[in-house]
């Protein structure tokens, strides 16, 4: 357990000295807040009730989709993996550790714009903190999970790069952090029910802050978490070929 700590903490100063995930995980889900938050809110101030929800939604779903599945393929091309495999430590461990350290990452950025938008654009603070935070957590497990299983999938950091905007852009446009669901054609609100976060929204509505959803704001929890178990069972089973593997 002192190892994996050890390996954690320098993980996570790595992250924050690596100037892609700086940007990745910091730099532009803030300064795409502060755009949103200054112009949205401006055009429609209903925009104002689940900023910050939305806002973590676009932040969490950057960060783990677009910022982990890279490293982790260039892990695997550079020889990373295989060296660890050697030493006796299980393939699964590094990604496992870089996914701890995305967690938190992203755990900080949401809890800054959840602490700033009330602050900065007069935004809607959670009824409810606990169901924020709860929802929050099930919405970073499942999009890390969905980041890990990408980049275990992917045979190069291009593909990697590609399948991440396939469900990056998604999820901007459909899970209804941008505007609400209900206002898309009745095909893109099924496609939507594809996305972690658009359960997130739902969660985040219904439960945080106490408003009408389109479907069952605990039941949006318990689906978006299962999407996680998922994708985090196949993301696993992919990194334990992969140690099997010569």
């Amino acid at each position: 357990m002192k190892a994996l700590m050890k390996h954690l903490l320098i993980q996570f100063r790595m992250d924050i000295r690596e100037r892609g995930t700086l940007m990745t995980y910091y730099l532009i889900p803030l300064v795409f807040y502060l755009f949103i938050g200054a112009v949205f809110t401006s055009v429609n101030p209903l925009v104002k009730n689940t900023l910050a929800a939305s806002m973590a939604v676009f932040a969490a779903t950057m960060g783990a989709v677009l910022g982990t599945p890279v490293p982790v393929v260039k892990m695997r091309e550079s020889g990373v993996l295989r060296a660890y495999r050697v030493s006796g430590i299980p393939g699964w461990a590094v990604p496992f550790i870089h996914g701890i350290s995305a967690f938190l990452h992203l755990l900080i950025v949401s809890s800054i714009i959840l602490i700033t938008a009330p602050v900065f654009f007069g935004a809607g603070r959670p009824q409810d903190y606990t169901a924020f935070f709860l929802t929050l957590v099930m919405l970073l497990f499942s999009t890390i999970a969905i980041g890990m299983l990408i980049g275990a999938a992917a045979r190069s950091q291009s593909m990697a790069v590609m399948l991440s905007q396939m469900v990056f852009l998604p999820t901007v446009v459909l899970s209804g952090i941008m505007f609400p669901a209900s206002m898309l054609p009745e095909p893109l609100r099924m496609l939507g029910r594809l996305l972690v976060g658009t359960y997130a929204m739902e969660a985040f509505s219904g439960l945080a802050y106490g408003l009408a959803t389109d479907f069952s704001a605990p039941w949006s929890i318990l689906v978006g978490a299962c999407i996680g178990i998922l994708a985090a069972g196949l993301a696993m089973l992919r990194f334990r070929r992969m140690g099997k593997s010569p």
